[in-house]
């Protein structure tokens, strides 16, 4: 799949709020049910697109698992468009964002900075990051799981 995979709003949500995890966590509990699910879809076929879950990522000779692998694909989907772009059409191989990735470097090598892991709600605790803060926004705004609301499309979450 191609780099304009995700729809470009998406993306720009994604860049609009950065690096504020709260910013993100505030639009989306404005949103109607519709986009928050789109927005879910959205992330989690972005994150298929970089890599088969069930074949691991190679780095420095260990294979990672299945969830290893999908939380490093669902990180670098969280990164921006520019970092998911790069390792979709092949300018930057997975396995080396792997390694920026296990260390947790206060910036990416463009200068983008990682995500804080601040909510306002404090039942949005436990959903920390770009990608799951979807799923606890929804929870509490519709009292239903995510997960089992768009049913099961979501690999291994």
């Amino acid at each position: 799949m191609g780099p304009d995979h995700a729809s470009d709003w998406f993306w720009e949500v994604l860049e609009s709020t950065r690096p504020r995890l709260s910013a993100l966590e505030s639009w989306l509990e404005s949103q109607p049910r519709e986009v928050l699910e789109a927005f879910a879809l959205a992330y989690e076929s972005a994150a298929e697109s970089l890599a088969d879950f069930s074949d691991g990522v190679s780095v420095d000779g260990d294979v990672w698992s299945e969830d290893s692998t999908e939380d490093l694909c669902m990180w670098v989907v969280g990164q921006g468009r520019g970092l998911w772009s790069s390792v979709v059409v092949g300018d930057r191989p997975l396995e080396d964002v792997a390694r920026t990735y296990l260390g947790r470097a206060p910036l990416l090598p463009d200068g983008v900075p990682l995500w804080d892991e601040e909510v306002s709600d404090p039942g949005h605790r436990g959903y920390q990051s770009p990608g799951a803060i979807v799923h606890g926004v929804y929870r509490t705004r519709f009292a239903e799981d995510l997960h089992e609301r768009l049913g099961g499309m979501f690999g291994g979450m």
